[in-house]
């Protein structure tokens, strides 16, 4: 029943091309465009500040674009899309006529799940263009000394992160709108939610203190970090955040769509 569920979500994505592109195609050309002009502009203009390129170091921080809350703009607007389109359509009716509630929500997150990782690889995949850009216009690069098993667990370890990270959000999302009924409600309140918790987690920066792990933003950069440290980088401040982080992502995730699943399953839905 869920894949059926999940068949048709990806069906809906597929066919909401636009909608889907501004969601989970356009961080991945912002990332590739903005790299490409920081470039040209840094060699052409400002000469050769750094003398060497790192495209494996680029390729490892372009998994954590969609780690800020203003670049999480895009997949709270495509979670929005995915969890209150059929409140703003009012097609729940026909959704549920074949599929329970619980399995066809799953099927939603699955769905988010699979266009956000998408668009996390592709961020990947530009900065690791933009590094290699780099190392034309550089003519020297450096790669790590580590080994290629090491290089790819930190790029697996830092894709994770971020990708729990954004299904941190996704749950938020999915919550609010089940709460609000409202695809505008879901995607204003994310946003804010994810730039307050961005301010009041600046003291956290320093690392310490493992409760600031706490926060998603700093647990997704704790783990990011650890992965950073696979492949040479020594200046870390959060790797500490790590283990503690990932609990928190999970519990998070967990609480989230626990409550939105409960909530959801005794809303009365006769007029969508």
């Amino acid at each position: 029943m869920i894949l059926d569920a999940l068949k048709t979500e990806l069906y809906k994505l597929s066919r909401n091309r636009w909608s889907a592109f501004w969601a989970f195609g356009f961080m991945p050309l912002f990332a590739l465009g903005s790299g490409l002009v920081e470039q040209f502009f840094t060699h052409l203009y400002l000469g050769d500040i750094i003398p060497y390129a790192a495209p494996l170091q680029d390729s490892l921080g372009g998994l954590a674009t969609l780690s800020t809350s203003i670049f999480q703009l895009c997949a709270i607007a495509g979670a929005a899309i995915i969890f209150g389109g059929e409140y703003r359509w009012e097609t729940w009716r026909a959704t549920l006529t074949r599929n329970d509630r619980i399995p066809v929500m799953l099927a939603k997150l699955m769905a988010f799940a699979i266009a956000v990782s998408v668009s996390v690889i592709l961020c990947s995949l530009a900065r690791f263009i933009v590094g290699l850009v780099d190392m034309s216009l550089t003519g020297e690069a450096r790669w790590p000394s580590v080994g290629a098993g090491d290089i790819a667990l930190a790029h697996l370890i830092a894709f994770t992160a971020t990708l729990a990270q954004v299904m941190v959000t996704a749950s938020f999302v999915m919550l609010v709108a089940v709460l609000s009924r409202a695809m505008t409600a879901a995607i204003v309140a994310a946003l804010l939610t994810l730039v307050a918790i961005e301010i009041a987690s600046i003291r956290g920066n320093g690392g310490g203190d493992p409760v600031w792990a706490l926060f998603p933003n700093l647990a997704g950069a704790g783990i990011r970090q650890s992965g950073e440290r696979m492949m040479g980088e020594v200046d870390t401040l959060l790797h500490g955040f790590a283990l503690p982080g990932a609990g928190a992502l999970i519990l998070w995730f967990a609480a989230f769509t626990t409550v939105a699943l409960v909530l959801f399953t005794r809303q009365d839905l006769s007029k969508e």
